[in-house]
Order: structure tokens, then C-alpha cells, then sequence
């Protein structure tokens, strides 16, 4: 595992297995699961790796893929889960209104 600033890589000694770009507010920006590798727990743990790093809940940008869809389902499931009293937790997904960046409709 290797976590510098913002980015959590994990890597065996070939490949890259799982990539995740966040930043301090806890908004996760790009999360990337090698496709060998999926569906064995490496997003769920790069995830809690980004909460225990900030102390927060994480939130996700936009665009969600639909196999993203089921990491953002996953992780919304467990903190419902999880005792609130001890953490408060909260997802929302982050939209960004397309005229403020510019883009045309």
C-alpha cells in the first residue's frame, strides 16, 4: 500500500490492484479497482483506509459507473449499519450543477 496526499494505491509486485483519489473534505474523486481483482474487498478497504486517514464520512463525485454504483450501494449499506452514536456518517453524492463548469446542455 502506498498513500501520499490525496492518493491510496495498493500494488502487488506486478500490477497496481486498486487506486483512489480523494480529498481532505472526504470526497472520493476516482476509485479504481483492477478488474482481477474485483469483487474481493479491495474497494471496501481503500475506502476505510480514506475514512481512517480524514476522520470523516466519504462522499462521491460524479459520474458513477454502474459498477460503481454497487462499491457507493455497499458502502451506504454499511454505515447505515454502523452505531451512529459513535460516528456520524453521512453520504450524499456530490452534483455539480453542468452550467456552473460551463458545459452546454
Amino acid at each position: 500500500m502506498h498513500d501520499a496526499d490525496g492518493i491510496i494505491t495498493i500494488t502487488d509486485a506486478n500490477t497496481t490492484i486498486a487506486y483512489c483519489r480523494y480529498d481532505c473534505s472526504g470526497e472520493i474523486e476516482y476509485l479504481f479497482v483492477s478488474s482481477p481483482f474485483r469483487r474481493q474487498g479491495y474497494a471496501g478497504r481503500i475506502l476505510e483506509l480514506v475514512e481512517e486517514r480524514l476522520g470523516t464520512g466519504l462522499r462521491f463525485n460524479p459520474p458513477i459507473s454502474p459498477l460503481g454504483r454497487h462499491v457507493v450501494d455497499a458502502y451506504s449499506r454499511r454505515c447505515t449499519s454502523a452505531d451512529k452514536s459513535e460516528k456520524e456518517v453521512t453520504l450524499r453524492l456530490v452534483v455539480r450543477d453542468e452550467r456552473a463548469a460551463g458545459c452546454r446542455t
